[in-house]
């Protein structure tokens, strides 16, 4: 019976780690520099949608998968108005993290840092006292692991920003 109650337990370990994983959900907006942003049918491949530089869009996203994130949907930040999905070939959208961003909210230049792991022990990697734009990488509880000019670290979900046009104070 012992032995039952530990694999039902591990079990359980499992397959919440793994609703953990799948349930990923991200605010971002639109960070290209490029006048079209390339929205696509799946990690890589060809494109289904653009969204033109005319106005600012956030994006919810979620399944992070090298690099790439599913779009769940996306919302003009000016009007909150959403924008129809449409043109994939799989019925999935695909967007890069290295188009989408999120702002640090150290407004008051406070002094911050990326750290080697998603926890406050986590060795800081690189420190900054000005607001900044990050990309997202994935995420692990209360914390998302970003890359910004070249360093690569992880910093709490709550000292990030997913509008463009408010600093969401």
């Amino acid at each position: 019976m012992k032995k039952l109650l530990s694999l039902v337990f591990l079990a359980m370990v499992c397959l919440g780690n793994m609703a953990q994983a799948e349930g990923i959900e991200l605010g971002v907006y639109v960070s290209d520099s490029d006048p079209v942003t390339n929205v696509r049918n799946k990690p890589g491949g060809s494109i289904a949608m653009t969204l033109p530089d005319t106005c600012s869009y956030m994006i919810t996203v979620t399944e992070p998968t090298n690099g790439w994130w599913r779009v769940k949907w996306i919302t003009v930040a000016e009007t909150s108005g959403y924008i129809a999905l449409t043109g994939s070939s799989t019925g999935w959208f695909w967007i890069h993290n290295s188009v989408i961003g999120l702002g640090t909210r150290n407004y008051a230049n406070e002094r911050w840092c990326l750290r080697s792991q998603p926890n406050e022990n986590g060795k800081p990697v690189y420190w900054f006292n000005t607001e900044i734009v990050v990309h997202p990488l994935t995420v692990k509880g209360d914390w998302v692991k970003v890359t910004y000019n070249g360093h690569t670290g992880w910093i709490e979900s709550e000292k990030l920003c997913d509008n463009p046009l408010t600093n969401c104070c």
